[in-house]
């Protein structure tokens, strides 16, 4: 068997395996599901089904042999929320030379970069700030989860926008004549809600994931391109938080003119991809926003190179465009 290598991104919700070679031919991907919340009650279970079972259907669509009977040269795991209580629950499935097992961020950040030095901004579900300098210095700022933090996440939008909703609702009390805001009429139809009280009550349920809550914040930048300036203002507000993580990553590493590259479902959405330039453009003339070049799970991989020792070169990185 030739030298074959693996990257994997464990996100919220699935994850993802890729199998190549060492010049960065992609012989085969494959998914699983969520691999975050390790910690928790069958969490441990969760996660080693996802890793099996994303690392099982990669190697099945390169055509090579079942786990078990597979050694890499070598693996890195990117988790969301980090490798705590992680490595050990992986190192059961998989066999490697060399197995790493980090936060999802430094994929995040290689992917799109490349494997240049520079800072990623991620505002999926959740968000964080994730840079390297060339001394290879590191640091991230954010990523508390949706508890403690999250700003300008994809969670968070959809969670601003419901409480400016319930504001609304309130303000209107003890008129004679109520009628729906902008948001509370989005919201409720989003969520297939008879009313903001039981709206809240299955957030609070839990009746809805932290998923299916964050993909609130898709209506909300449509809300926003239609003119809708409660929801600009979320937007916006959002960005600005996400651009000063941007700044506080810069200041850690020690850098000013630096690549940028921003990742995730929220800016898909094209006001928060405006706001966050228009932030650069008038803040961060010095950064260099580019587009992301790759995905993780291709950054995951570049890792894995670096972990035996390969020369991560044009060859490889032309390889990896052929198989995006």
């Amino acid at each position: 068997m030739a030298e074959i290598f693996l990257g994997i991104d464990g996100g919220q919700s699935h994850t993802e395996a890729v199998v190549a070679d060492a010049a960065g031919h992609i012989l085969g991907r494959g998914r699983g599901g969520p691999s975050n919340h390790a910690e928790q009650p069958g969490g441990r279970e969760r996660l080693l089904r996802a890793v099996s079972d994303s690392v099982a259907n990669a190697l099945s669509s390169a055509g090579l042999p079942a786990i078990a009977e597979v050694e890499f040269v070598a693996a890195h795991c990117a988790m969301s929320g980090g490798a705590e209580y992680k490595t050990e629950v992986i190192s059961r499935v998989l066999r490697a030379k060399q197995l790493e097992v980090g936060h999802d961020a430094p994929a995040a950040l290689w992917g799109a970069t490349g494997g240049r030095p520079g800072i990623v901004v991620i505002a999926g579900t959740g968000s964080v700030a994730y840079g390297e300098n060339k001394r290879g210095e590191s640091a991230q700022t954010g990523g508390w989860g949706h508890l403690l933090g999250d700003e300008g996440s994809g969670y968070w939008l959809a969670l601003e926008a419901i409480k400016r909703a319930i504001a609304g609702y309130e303000s209107n009390a003890g008129r004679r004549k109520i009628l729906p805001n902008q948001l509370e009429q989005l919201a409720l139809e989003h969520f297939a809600q008879s009313g903001l009280r039981s709206l809240a009550l299955a957030i609070y349920g839990e009746q809805f994931s932290r998923d299916e809550v964050a993909a609130f914040a898709q209506v909300v930048q449509e809300a926003a391109m239609q003119g809708c300036r409660e929801a600009q203002k979320i937007v916006s507000q959002g960005c600005a938080t996400l651009f000063n993580l941007a700044l506080i990553t810069a200041r850690k590493i020690h850098v000013r003119q630096t690549l940028l590259v921003c990742v995730g479902g929220v800016f898909r959405g094209e006001p928060a991809r405006a706001a966050f330039m228009g932030l650069c453009k008038r803040g961060w003339p010095e950064a260099s926003l580019e587009q992301p070049r790759f995905g993780p799970s291709a950054g995951a991989l570049l890792l894995a190179y670096r972990a035996a020792g390969r020369l991560i070169d044009g060859e490889v990185l032309t390889n990896l465009e052929k198989c995006k």
